[in-house]
């Protein structure tokens, strides 16, 4: 087996298993919508309460785990001994930090530094207990994150997408069995505590390797890519939290709109993450150490060109994805939250939502694998400042829109746009000057092609919905459109090349 199919393999193992850990995550938001629905106080500061922790929190530890990847790819190559010694330090210095953090986020929360909902009676004293539940998972949440990151250049490149199996699972088995005697309260505690099972996801890994941890303070004498993870890592926490800044400003700024309207994005943002997520993080997963190792190898212009693959590819794959999203968010919404608590008019408002963040998938998946693609090359300013261009955009139109059209379609179309203009600028950037060797007909031929196919399927969608379907229907009506919608395009695309390729391995594979 040649490299290139120990990609694809690897690739598609990592994404099966992320797949598999966002499939139960989404089940689980479901079951979460059905318990406490969309439109009371309780499930808003909930929502509210997460934004400014956990979520918060992920991101962070994501980063740091982006970040010490490098370098611990790089230790390894030296020996196994001397990646431990640095997964010591690193582990070590982060733990403490944040515990720091704990401290004062605990400070903020009680001086109302942290939020203010002053303008919505009880809202305080619900977002300061929640907040106080949720920040005590921080050190398990950036421990568990560097670990998998020393695992991940070690070659396991499927923890990270299993690391939240069991928190989903979980999750989902309380809120089957028990969510309707469930409060809130109960609920957030729950969440908390659960994190302790994202962490044990990685003790097997921890048992395999014999990694045994010993605490290491000080970054003297342990090497000079500690000042680079370090540098790294601020900066990768602002470029891989893009979405998640514009989400928050779209969240902070729905409050303009009505008191429920946050909720209507943060139950889109649960859906639309995962699904961007799940092949996206997949592909960094098994990529980026190979963007490691062939930046160092290649000349300027061959590295540029294999990242123009990539990305070439990328786009070709999520363009009609997304525009099928965006045509089917409503009957999406509806079949999975809709039910109890989670009305239709939350289905409506979450649905047209998620549709229209959909359109920035594209967008999205630029900036991601294009500050990868940066990273590798040690190089951090640039991927830096346009990821701020595209929070400064999403904040300016945002604005403006709302001032003229005060509803939740113009700020998801405000992140939308602002990601995909800093998706192109970022390329325009990585790819200029330089023989990149990318098909920009057969892109342009993709997006005319996912256009029409859009078009095509909401006239038929709007014909053949009546508004009064079981879900099953739905599934089958939208399902069997999209299926003929996409099966359409691929073969106007005229472009089977890769689509066999994935053939052709895996019946080899079979055979084998």
């Amino acid at each position: 087996m040649n490299n290139s199919e120990k990609l694809a393999r690897a690739i598609g193992l990592v994404t099966l298993v992320t797949f598999i850990a966002k499939g139960l995550g989404i089940i689980r938001d479901a079951l979460q919508a059905r318990a406490f629905g969309a439109e009371t106080l309780d499930i808003t500061m909930f929502t509210a309460a997460n934004n400014s922790t956990i979520y918060i929190f992920t991101t962070v530890a994501y980063a740091l785990c982006l970040a010490a990847v490098p370098i611990f790819s790089k230790k390894l190559i030296e020996s196994k001994e001397a990646c431990f010694k640095a997964a010591d330090y690193l582990i070590s210095l982060c733990f403490i930090f944040s515990i720091i953090v704990c401290g004062l986020l605990l400070v903020f929360n009680y001086t109302g530094l942290l939020a203010s909902f002053d303008n919505v009676e009880g809202s305080p004293v619900l977002f300061e207990r929640f907040v106080l539940y949720m920040v005590p998972t921080l050190p398990v949440i950036v421990v568990s994150y560097l670990l998998v990151a020393l695992f991940q250049s070690m070659g396991h490149y499927s923890l990270q997408g299993s690391l939240s199996l069991l928190y989903n699972a979980f999750l989902c088995f309380i809120l089957i069995f028990a969510g309707d005697n469930l409060t809130v309260d109960n609920f957030v505690i729950l969440t908390s505590v659960a994190w302790l099972l994202q962490f044990a996801m990685v003790i097997p890994y921890i048992i395999k390797e014999k990694y045994r941890f010993r605490f290491r303070f000080g970054i003297y004498g342990t090497g000079a890519h500690f000042g680079l993870f370090f540098r790294t890592a601020v900066v990768t926490i602002f470029t891989t939290s893009v979405f998640l800044f514009c989400y928050l400003i779209d969240y902070s700024m729905a409050f303009n709109i009505s008191k429920t309207a946050p909720t209507s994005f943060y139950y889109a943002d649960k859906l639309f993450t995962p699904l961007i997520t799940t092949l996206m993080y997949s592909i960094g997963a098994v990529l980026f150490p190979q963007f490691n190792l062939q930046s160092s190898r290649m000349s300027s212009d061959e590295y540029r060109s294999y990242i123009g693959k990539v990305i070439e590819n990328t786009i070709i794959l999520l363009l009609p994805l997304s525009v099928l999203f965006c045509v089917y968010g409503i009957p999406i919404i509806e079949v999975l939250f809709e039910g109890s608590e989670f009305t239709h008019t939350a289905s409506i408002s979450t649905g047209t939502v998620f549709g229209v963040y959909s359109l920035g998938m594209v967008g999205f998946a630029l900036l991601d694998l294009l500050s990868k693609a940066y990273y590798a090359m040690q190089k951090t300013i640039t991927p830096l400042i346009v990821n701020a261009v595209v929070v400064i955009l999403n904040l300016i139109i945002g604005t403006v829109l709302l001032h003229y059209y005060p509803n939740n379609i113009t700020l998801a179309a405000a992140t939308s746009l602002a990601m995909t203009l800093g998706g192109i600028m970022l390329a325009a950037i990585f790819f200029r000057g330089h023989k990149a060797h990318i098909s920009i007909a057969r892109i342009i031929r993709s997006i005319i092609l996912s256009a029409i196919m859009g078009g095509a399927l909401f006239g038929i969608s709007n014909f053949i919905l009546n508004g009064n379907e079981s879900k099953i229907m739905l599934i089958i009506k939208c399902g069997v459109c999209g299926v003929i919608g996409l099966v359409i395009y691929l073969l106007l695309l005229g472009d089977l090349e890769l689509i066999m390729t994935f053939k052709n391995k895996i019946f080899k594979n079979r055979g084998k």
